[in-house]
Formats: C-alpha cells, sequence, structure tokens
C-alpha cells in the first residue's frame, strides 16, 4: 500500500488498513489472556481435511513362553476395534464499524467491540470443548453409546459391558477411592486389566472446595481419625468453568485422556476484514472449523447426578 503524506486527510477507508494489524494485535492478545481449557483437556491436532478418520485397534493377550509357542514366535489375531469420525463443524460472528467511527479516529470504541468478537470466539470455543462433558449422558461416542454409560461393550467382537457412570456417587474421599479402585479393574477386549491410572479430578466450581480438600489436604478428608490423606500428591484437579452440571465430577486418567480425547482445529479463527461499498461499514468477522471426539471412553469416569 502507498505511503500517506504526513499532511494528507486519512480516510476512513484508509483508517480501516492502517488499524487492520493493531486490531489484529488487540483481537490476540485479548483471547490469549483468557483461560484456554481445551489443550488442558484435549490433545489438540491441526487438520487439512473436511473430516478425520480413527480406526480402533483391539488389545493382544498376554506373552507366550518361547517353549510352548514351539520355540518360535507366537502370533496372534488382534481385532479391529472402533471407527471414529471427526467431521468440523463451521462457526462465523462479525461485526459492522461505521465509517464515521474510522474517520474521526474513535479507536477505543472500535477496539472494545473487537475484544468482544474475541470474546465470541473464545466462549464458543470453550462450550464446545466442554459439551460432551456437559451432556455425557447423551454424548454417543463411537461404540454407539453415551460417554457416561454403563454398557460399554468391550469391544465389537467382546459383548460384554463395562461402566464408567453411577449417578449416586457425590464428590468425596470415600467414592474417589471407590472409584478409583473400580477404574483399575477395567478390562480391554481380550478380558486383561487395562493400564489405568487415574490421577486428575475434573469438577465445576461448585465443587472446587471439595476436590481440593481431597487433593491437599494433610489428613485424611471428612474423617477425625488421624491418618494420612492417600490422595495428596496424587491427584491434579481441574477446575472447569464452563462445566454446567454443579454435582458432576469426573475422574481421569491424564495421559489415556491426551491419547484417546482429540481435538482438531480445521480453521483457526482471526480477525478478517472488508467493506461494504454501499454502506460504507468496515466488516470484520472472524470463522473457525473445528471438531472433537474420542477414540475410546477408557480414560474417564463420571459421577454425579
Amino acid at each position: 500500500m502507498a505511503m500517506i503524506a504526513s499532511n494528507a486527510t486519512v480516510t476512513g477507508n484508509e483508517w480501516g488498513e492502517l488499524l487492520l494489524p493493531i486490531l489484529r494485535d488487540v483481537f490476540d492478545k485479548h483471547i490469549d489472556k483468557l483461560p484456554d481449557y481445551v489443550p488442558q483437556i484435549y490433545t489438540v491436532e491441526n487438520s487439512k481435511k473436511a473430516q478425520e478418520f480413527s480406526k480402533g485397534v483391539g488389545s493382544m493377550g498376554l506373552m507366550d513362553k518361547w517353549s510352548d509357542s514351539g520355540n518360535q514366535v507366537s502370533y496372534e489375531t488382534v481385532y479391529a476395534g472402533y471407527t471414529q469420525t471427526w467431521t468440523h463443524e463451521k462457526f462465523s460472528k462479525g461485526l459492522k464499524i461505521e465509517r464515521e467511527l474510522m474517520d474521526d479516529a474513535l479507536y477505543p470504541e472500535v477496539k472494545n467491540r473487537v475484544q468482544t468478537l474475541a470474546d465470541s470466539l473464545y466462549y464458543t470455543r470453550q462450550y464446545w470443548a466442554a459439551y460432551m462433558f456437559n451432556n455425557a449422558t447423551s454424548y454417543v461416542g463411537p461404540d454407539s453409546v453415551a460417554f457416561a454409560s454403563a454398557s460399554h461393550p468391550l469391544g465389537p467382537n467382546n459383548s460384554a459391558v463395562w461402566s464408567n457412570y453411577d449417578s449416586s456417587k457425590a464428590l468425596d474421599a470415600e467414592n474417589v477411592e471407590a472409584i478409583r479402585v473400580e477404574m483399575m479393574e477395567w478390562k480391554d477386549d481380550k478380558g486383561n486389566i487395562l493400564a489405568v491410572n487415574p490421577d486428575t479430578l475434573i469438577v465445576p466450581p461448585a465443587l472446587r472446595k471439595a476436590a481440593l480438600v481431597i487433593a491437599d489436604s494433610d489428613g485424611e478428608p471428612d474423617t477425625s481419625d488421624n491418618n494420612v490423606n492417600i490422595w495428596r500428591g496424587a491427584v491434579k484437579v481441574i477446575e472447569w468453568k464452563f462445566l454446567t452440571n454443579s454435582s458432576r465430577w469426573f475422574f481421569a486418567d491424564s495421559q489415556r485422556m491426551k491419547r484417546f480425547l482429540v481435538w482438531f482445529d480445521r480453521r483457526k479463527g482471526k480477525l478478517e476484514k472488508d467493506v461494504d461499498f454501499d454502506t460504507e461499514y468496515s466488516l470484520y468477522k472472524t470463522v473457525a472449523r473445528w471438531s472433537f471426539g474420542y477414540r475410546d471412553p477408557s480414560f474417564c469416569y463420571i459421577a454425579g447426578a
């Protein structure tokens, strides 16, 4: 773009072009200051496709003794797991800024409006990141049952079921221990114990205190006995303010969570600009595409009504 002489009149359109890099910086920095829960919960990956696919793989049994397998490698059939499809959804929001604001150099007003557009992108992303957790009893995963279910099949070739949901268990130390034991007994499609290590409590703001008492107290919570708190230093607490059910909580294996729970960014939201010739409005927008979901629900137990 040609340089503007110091004694020239800067028009509204020129103001818009000059301000665009500055407003993009305002947009990006505003979002960066807000707590992003997506990378705390999901593995975030970029996508260059309209859809992403993941074909699950079943487990293998224990290794055989060399002598029992005829002194040669023992090969085993590995069954296919469930297929997960991520279909990216498109989201958008825009605003119109009058040319007069540009002509009159009312930058603070323009900046404020751009920050509200950044808020829209941020809150929409956080809302959808929490969606499957807020709708755990109805969000259907690749095994064709809800995320929170007492009837997850062990696999396509094993009709036995397992549970990762109990609506009757409130958040307290006794129930955390009971759920831990249950999770440690989960099995794969071959009937072998899964390597599950629950270590993260994910809670709404209403349960933050109860979770921190369990995770950080010196003594055993909710008892007058002078016992050591076995959870101190062994469990992490994530307070997720976008969880809408004040009594529901999640006990997760953080490594399995990052292995199986995936968020795909197909198009990252950024500030874009155009000008409407007839109305002389400056048009600002942000457009994004993403998808999310899990390959396998055996990373998390859902408890509470």
